[in-house]
């Protein structure tokens, strides 16, 4: 069989991945439709997970025997994936099966989608486990947890470079809470902590939980933050 290449609109040639753990969540934002999310799915065991890792690094393997680019990239998203109580377990088990049966045939990196509400066990287990994470913040939580998810952020702006883990951080821009978004991205700026700013819904949208309406004044902070952060984005890209 002939060599290829199957093609990728976001990242050339890597071959990716995408892991939906499960519906579980332990947040309820109004704006993630509930076939995204909800509080009472079953969590997959420990075994199940081990032998979907089984199947997909196996699944991989095969194209990767025929590919001209060996690079492959497994992103795990939800729900939360962190609230699974196997989780860490899970990802010790899912690096280890790369490393000692397939990092010699092809190369593989590890990535998480994360609301950042986990302890700080988690946050170091994912350090140790994962190349990047991708942590969205959301207004619609306790302070008491809101809190934690800014802690757990900088724990991994600090000790990811040590683990050769990026972050990303988005900060969802709930129109109820702009004045919360702005000031967590004035805290970040003191801090010397790079986010992106988001708006929540593409479009407009007569669902504004789904899209949220903005007033003239949110809309001119969003485009004052680009007009002032457009060449730094143009700089980490």
């Amino acid at each position: 069989m002939a060599s290829f290449d199957t093609v990728d609109l976001l990242d050339g040639n890597v071959f990716q991945v995408t892991w939906d753990l499960g519906r579980r969540c332990n947040y309820d934002c109004s704006y993630c439709p509930s076939h995204r999310h909800d509080n009472f799915s079953p969590h997959a065991s420990l075994q199940e997970l081990k032998e979907s890792a089984d199947f997909v690094f196996e699944y991989i393997d095969i194209y990767m025997e025929y590919r001209y680019y060996k690079f492959a990239s497994i992103g795990f998203t939800g729900g939360e994936p962190t609230v699974n109580p196997n989780f860490i377990e899970f990802i010790k088990y899912f690096k280890e099966l790369y490393e000692n049966k397939y990092a010699s045939r092809y190369r593989c990196s590890f990535a998480l989608t994360s609301n950042g509400a986990m302890s700080e066990k988690m946050a170091k287990a994912v350090l140790e486990n994962f190349d990047h994470i991708t942590v969205s913040y959301h207004t619609e939580a306790d302070e008491k947890l809101k809190k934690q998810v800014v802690e757990r952020i900088e724990y991994i702006v600090v000790n990811g470079p040590a683990n050769n883990c990026s972050i990303s951080i988005n900060v969802m821009f709930h129109a109820a809470y702009f004045d919360e978004c702005k000031n967590l991205c004035e805290y970040f700026d003191s801090k010397g902590i790079w986010y992106v700013p988001r708006v929540i819904g593409e479009e407009p949208d007569s669902r504004s939980n789904f899209a949220h309406q903005y007033t003239e004044d949110q809309l001119n902070w969003f485009k004052e933050y680009w007009a002032k952060n457009t060449k730094k984005v143009q700089e980490r890209t």
